[in-house]
């Protein structure tokens, strides 16, 4: 239908109308050089196809070549995800040679899907898949020597995935390639850890684990810094008297350089240390399996490495550290990020409600 109820569009706003070996209605427009373009809206309801058209217009208007944006696919947008990625330095990139985690699912789902036909349903309709754990099932029968449990997946790491397809659609619209970017049916997380450690139970943990590896825990435990960043840090970057540590800008995940002073009780473990230029100032030998060792021996068989860093956050809080200096300690890069972190625990609100007793004083009085 070239028109509604209301009469017929204004031309320049294209029209919407139905055809009879369809069963889905069509949306027409013309380019900014006259020619016209007709082409399914992938729909039969009227309200759908219209934003579509919407959207082709807005592009049009942006100066989005329409040929352009109709022939790009969902490699496309990979392609210059990866690129950004590597032109960054991002360290996903190096460690798994482009494998990055949910590249696997949006590959299964999007594959060879023109990115004008991203649309926020089924973008939905992907999210309801990964839930239910369907995809993952369709996954393991076209890949049979695939060993990886089918099970539904959870809130955050579906938002992992979703963050990454809309990082390469936002890339692409920065390129020139679209204009418009669709709504994200961001998950509501539920599952984020956590878990901390009590100075207490640190020491405890400590008892338990290989004398070799109780710098590296003791760096983690009072600066917050990824295990990962802490794993690549030479001796080139720590001073001579050992009592300060700079961190170059890549081991940061925000990207900026700092140089730490370290606690007298590490620059004492340090001190005793082998020292050797490039060498590796951490030995972490068995990493994995003496924590899990640890833990176990220590009652505490939940606890992950990365606790250490969600305990140095809220350690740093505790002791009046401003946000904006821990954020930079740790290397977080926005403040919603950090704030899941810094985990708030049953004994500080305890401790907040005192102080504020205190302060207020009786406020009702003696009936």
């Amino acid at each position: 239908m070239d028109g509604d109820e209301n009469g017929p569009r204004t031309r320049g706003t294209g029209s919407v109308f139905g055809r009879k070996d369809s069963k889905n209605l069509y949306i027409a427009y013309y380019d900014l050089n006259g020619v016209q373009h007709q082409e399914s809206a992938g729909t039969d309801i009227q309200q759908v196809a219209e934003a579509k058209l919407r959207r082709k217009l807005a592009e049009i208007e942006k100066g989005v070549p329409v040929d352009q944006s109709r022939r790009l696919r969902y490699e496309d947008i990979r392609a210059g995800l990866l690129n950004e990625y590597r032109n960054n330095g991002v360290g996903l990139i190096k460690r798994r040679g482009g494998k990055i985690p949910g590249l696997y699912y949006l590959d299964e789902y999007f594959r060879n899907m023109r990115v004008s036909s991203i649309t926020t349903p089924v973008l939905r309709k992907f999210v309801s898949l990964l839930k239910s754990g369907e995809l993952q099932k369709k996954i393991r029968e076209r890949n049979p020597r695939e060993h990886r449990a089918v099970r539904p997946m959870e809130n955050a790491t579906i938002n992992r995935i979703l963050a990454l397809l809309r990082r390469a659609i936002n890339i692409a619209r920065k390129d020139g390639l679209i204009s418009v970017v669709p709504y994200f049916p961001m998950l509501r997380e539920e599952n984020v850890r956590t878990g901390f450690v009590e100075p207490q139970q640190f020491r405890e943990l400590l008892k338990h684990l290989a004398a070799h590896l109780h710098p590296l825990m003791v760096f983690l435990y009072t600066t917050g810094c990824r295990v990962g960043a802490a794993m690549k840090i030479t001796w080139d970057m720590v001073s001579a008297d050992c009592t300060k540590m700079f961190i170059p800008s890549e081991l940061m995940k925000n990207r900026e350089p700092i140089t730490l002073a370290l606690p007298g009780e590490l620059v004492a473990m340090l001190k005793k240390q082998f020292r050797k230029a490039g060498a590796r100032v951490f030995d972490t030998k068995n990493l994995r399996r003496e924590w899990a060792k640890a833990v176990i021996a220590a009652k505490m068989p939940s606890l992950i490495i990365h606790d250490l860093r969600r305990s140095g956050a809220r350690n740093l809080r505790s002791s009046g550290v401003a946000e904006t200096v821990i954020m930079s300690i740790g290397g977080w890069r926005t403040a919603s990020v950090f704030r899941r972190y810094a985990i708030v625990a049953e004994d500080d609100i305890s401790k907040a409600m005192a102080a504020l007793e205190q302060m207020n004083g009786t406020l009702a009085g003696n009936d």
